[in-house]
């Protein structure tokens, strides 16, 4: 995303009419459409303007029904679903040195070359890191990979992102598989993982730049928009 951007706050109305509800929810019937999170059709609208669209935003669902989102544009809600909030310009004044206080909600993954493939494929972090321990050690081995694992994929995000982390100020936890069924194919799984803490910004224009895209992948169904403030 460049240019303007836009963080909006969107609460689910508590009685939406169920016949604007419920194709949202199930998705289109033409096939191939993802039907396994809600959210992700729900976000969707608020921007679906063309059939064409690409996806210029991020978003997080904080609770329940209530869904921030980081956007180039200001978010339409034709259906009369959400309550949202007036979307506030964001644009935050950083220098080199700033420590900012974080939240990211990540699909952290790395990417092989398996076999005879010509291109490589993503690969979980943590269930990468599992298949290199004999399997008699994975199931107590997992705690520690999921904190390892997850801070060095953070680290690389920050080496090339301006920003900089320290293993102290950063909690790594809430590992979970997530599962969208497709119609007409294969389900698609990712994982997903909770950082919190704290970081220092080392170049803004490239850190804030980061932000804009996205940290991982799965960024279409609610994973990569890093929260921040100071202190």
């Amino acid at each position: 995303m460049t240019g303007p951007l836009y963080l909006s706050r969107a609460c689910l109305k508590r009685d939406p009419p169920i016949s604007a509800l419920a194709p949202l929810l199930l998705g289109n019937t033409d096939g191939g459409e993802p039907i396994g999170l809600p959210g992700h059709h729900l976000v969707w609208s608020l921007f679906a303007d063309g059939r064409d669209r690409r996806r210029d935003f991020l978003w997080r669902e904080m609770r329940t029904g209530v869904f921030l989102v980081l956007s180039a544009r200001r978010p339409q809600d034709p259906h009369g679903l959400f309550d949202i909030a007036d979307p506030k310009p964001f644009r935050p004044a950083l220098a080199i040195g700033d420590r900012l206080s974080f939240t990211l909600r990540a699909n952290p993954v790395v990417r092989r070359r398996d076999g005879s493939r010509r291109r490589s494929t993503k690969h979980d972090v943590v269930m990468d890191a599992l298949r290199a321990r004999p399997p008699g050690e994975r199931a107590s081995s997992r705690f520690d990979l999921v904190r390892e694992e997850g801070f060095a994929w953070l680290e690389r995000q920050a080496g090339k992102a301006g920003f900089s982390v320290r293993g102290g100020g950063v909690q790594v936890e809430g590992y979970e598989q997530q599962r969208v069924v497709r119609r007409g194919t294969a389900p698609m799984a990712f994982s997903t993982l909770e950082f919190t803490g704290s970081l220092t910004v080392s170049d803004p224009g490239t850190f804030l730049s980061a932000v804009a895209r996205g940290f991982g992948a799965a960024k279409a169904y609610g994973c990569g928009l890093m929260l921040i403030r100071r202190g």
